[in-house]
């Protein structure tokens, strides 16, 4: 309640001064620069098939694999939603000959967790980012570092296709500017997911070395190639089994980028394999790791990837096509038959930018989720987005 209670007041602090404002940028003293900004996003969403989970997961307002209806249950929905709106504010402190940048921003697709600790989309304000940057140094919430953000296609769904690395979490990062490239090292914060023999799943959070993310990126006109990995330790602290306290040292591989076939057409891309994926693909679709009723622990080995190809049809309008897909190699002597065992899906949209802060889209995505004991499920959805920058 108190957390909630905080979160009200300092969005209603930013909405105020959003208000009363009129500049959206405005210097405050000699060097200090603060700004303002956001977008205001309206989605109409059409489900085919009504896909799983509590009201309150919202889970037919933002693709997640693991809402797919397994078996399916035909039943259709129609929704209205603008929780992937945002506002943002940045503030420039001058440090010496150095620059001390804070940016924060909030969404309205605030979670809250069930018995198990999953998280699960409400309708309050969520932080999205609050970092600040000095030099080469990054502290802060934003996305993870194991991620390429420019190989993210342009769709109209907030969670993206399977196979995506988008995770925003605690970090501290370094990263350095060479002739060639970037090179970037954090930590982050760690945390584990596992499947339980009784079909359920569990988050431990706490107590938790973190996880230790390394990447160098090459940029060109040509685009952009970067190759990532992270290193983690997969811990039950207890937990789950009393008194257990197994642990294993696990790590992946990401490849990803952008890379400009003409003026006119862009291919955007990732490729992701390890026994540490679990919490940073597909938004958490597959669980870390398996454990038994005595608390060993077994990682769970996963692939996954998207491809995205866009097309400019003229300056302001454009396609993008994206497929994604990832499975999961899991103990089932230990996990029940009906853990998730493969995630696939696409994209296919229309978008239209008749103002420079303006983008009106329609989509359609299909899903398709597999289960250990080979049933399976499917989702259509038909999305319609207006996004309106300010």
């Amino acid at each position: 309640m108190m957390r909630t209670r905080r979160t009200h007041i300092l969005s209603c602090l930013i909405s105020l001064l959003l208000y009363v404002s009129p500049p959206l940028k405005a210097e405050h003293g000699p060097g200090l620069d603060l700004s303002f900004g956001g977008r205001v996003k309206i989605d109409a969403i059409y489900n085919a098939n009504s896909v799983g989970g509590a009201r309150t997961s919202k889970s037919d307002l933002a693709f997640s694999p693991t809402g797919i209806l397994v078996p399916e249950t035909n039943r259709n929905s129609l929704d209205a939603n603008i929780r992937e709106s945002r506002v943002w504010a940045t503030l420039k402190l001058p440090v010496g000959s150095n620059s001390l940048s804070t940016y924060v921003e909030f969404d309205f697709f605030d979670s809250k967790k069930d018995s198990s600790g999953r998280s699960h989309v409400a309708n309050e304000p969520r932080l999205r980012h609050l970092y600040s940057s000095f030099r080469n140094f990054t502290i802060g919430k934003t996305y993870t570092t194991f991620a390429n953000l420019s190989s993210y296609p342009e769709i109209n769904d907030a969670n993206g296709p399977v196979g995506n690395l988008l995770v925003r979490q605690e970090l501290i990062r370094y990263n350095n500017s060479l002739n060639w490239g970037e090179v970037f090292l954090s930590l982050e914060k760690g945390e584990s997911t596992f499947s339980l023999s009784t079909g359920g799943s569990f988050q431990v959070n706490d107590d938790q070395i973190p996880d230790i993310v390394g990447k160098i990126k090459i940029s060109d006109s040509w685009g952009n190639l970067s190759i990532a990995g992270v290193v983690r330790e997969i811990n039950g602290d207890g937990k789950i089994v009393a008194g257990s306290n197994d642990k294993q040292w696990g790590a992946a591989i990401s490849i990803s980028g952008r890379l400009f076939i003409s003026s006119q057409n862009n291919l955007r891309f990732a490729l992701s394999y390890g026994n540490a994926l679990g919490k940073y693909a597909s938004s958490n679709a597959f669980n870390d790791a398996t454990i038994d009723n005595a608390g060993k622990i077994n990682l769970t080995e996963i692939i996954g990837f998207h491809l995205a190809y866009q097309h400019w049809w003229t300056s302001t309008l454009r396609s993008s096509l994206a497929i994604g897909a990832a499975y999961a190699d899991q103990d089932t002597s230990t996990a029940a038959m009906t853990i998730n065992k493969m995630f696939a899906s696409s994209h296919l949209n229309l978008m239209w930018s008749p103002l420079r802060k303006m983008t009106l889209g329609f989509e359609w995505l299909h899903g398709y989720r597999e289960l250990e004991n080979g049933n399976d499920g499917h989702m259509d959805r038909l999305q319609f987005s207006a996004i309106y920058k300010f």
